[in-house]
């Protein structure tokens, strides 16, 4: 048997889909359909991506919870628990109500 002809050559394309399935535990066809109904955007500050899109997901139960870009799943929600997210809004959110100081 010749074993050239019965490997499939690697592609960056078959390399992402096992990357994927691998880490994440979806198919390329998956992360696609995710990506159209977010409407081509970071899931987060809704820009359209120069690159991929990271996969963002819950790092308990390796749910996925959608695509974002390096930005947003670095500083936005790579940095925060759903506890530091909550304080971080009750913040900002006491600053819109009423500012601390006046100028």
């Amino acid at each position: 048997m010749n074993l050239e002809c019965s490997l499939k050559p690697i592609t960056k394309k078959s390399s992402r889909h096992r990357y994927l399935v691998r880490a994440y535990g979806i198919t390329q066809g998956e992360y696609d359909t995710i990506l159209r109904n977010q409407g081509g955007k970071c899931g987060v500050c809704q820009r359209k991506p120069k690159k991929n899109l990271a996969v963002d997901h819950n790092h308990k139960t390796g749910k996925v919870r959608g695509l974002l870009c390096y930005f947003c799943n670095k500083f936005q929600v790579g940095r925060h628990t759903m506890e530091s997210a909550r304080a971080v809004y009750l913040y900002l959110l006491k600053g819109e109500v009423g500012d601390v100081f006046s100028n």
